[in-house]
């Protein structure tokens, strides 16, 4: 079982968080039919570094739910990944509590901003007109998993108090003054680049799952409009979709895509 395990001792960078981003990497192609991680000699060995340099790493993995580490057995890997599913009853607090972790949001700013053209055609809207923009950093512990960004019409999100935007559902905030009752959804597999490394955290060539969403009201109108930016690592998406419908197929509104990956 390979590894990577070159390190560059010139580096800014410690070495423990050298070898923690090269575990990173392979933790996400962890062979599924063995759950027991590397030793802490055997990791001592690949890197050639100290013993307390491999326990900083793993301390930290730990705390992102990656491994689990148990004294006199071993360091095993975690695959109780946080799980998402999409809807308009969607309880994402519901949801991660069922994988073991506990969601609580940081970093909320909402402003009145010009509605970028990308969001602004989702929402139906000019280019530039003015919107209420969400975001904020949702957490498990003191580790980053997701960043969001909404956008939501002046004429629906403008005299909400700013209060109710700390519940962590905005679903739970806009249905009962909206009446939302359709959402559509697509996810793309990316890096997360210098943007969402800086916002979660991680290396920017770390994997990240990017959603978009637009919600609608009964009557087809855009309620509001944005994305959400997973850390690969720690969140998978769970998509359950009708085919039929009154012996008429239905088409799901979920698309999963892959980014290109750009050439050396």
């Amino acid at each position: 079982m390979t590894i990577s395990s070159t390190l560059n001792r010139d580096s800014p960078l410690p070495l423990y968080a050298q070898v923690k981003r090269a575990l990173q990497a392979k933790l996400m192609s962890w062979p599924p039919e063995d759950d027991r991680f590397y030793t802490d000699q055997e990791l001592q060995g690949i890197f050639g570094v100290s013993r307390a340099t491999v326990r900083q790493a793993l301390t930290e993995l730990e705390g992102e739910g990656l491994v689990s580490r148990r004294q006199g057995f071993g360091t095993f890997v975690n695959r109780n990944k946080i799980e998402e599913s999409f809807g308009t009853r969607s309880d994402f607090s519901s949801q991660w509590a069922q994988s073991g972790r506990s969601l609580h949001v940081a970093n909320l700013k909402v402003t009145r901003t010009p509605c970028p053209v990308h969001f602004a055609k989702a929402l139906g809207i000019a280019a530039r007109t003015e919107v209420v923009s969400m975001e904020r950093l949702r957490l498990a512990g003191d580790v980053r998993v997701a960043w969001d960004l909404r956008l939501i019409p002046v004429a629906i999100a403008g005299d909400i108090p700013l209060k109710e935007f700390e519940n962590i559902s905005l679903l739970e905030v806009l249905r009962p003054k909206a009446g939302i009752q359709r959402g559509d959804t697509q996810i793309e597999a990316a890096l997360a680049g210098e943007e969402y490394s800086e916002r979660l955290n991680i290396d920017p060539a770390a994997p990240v799952l990017i959603r978009e969403m637009v919600y609608f009201a009964a009557a087809g109108e855009p309620v509001f409009s944005g994305v959400s930016v997973y850390r690969a690592d720690q969140v998978r998406y769970k998509v359950s979709a009708p085919l039929e419908a009154g012996g008429a197929t239905v088409e799901s509104d979920v698309r999963v895509k892959a980014a290109p990956v750009a050439k050396a």
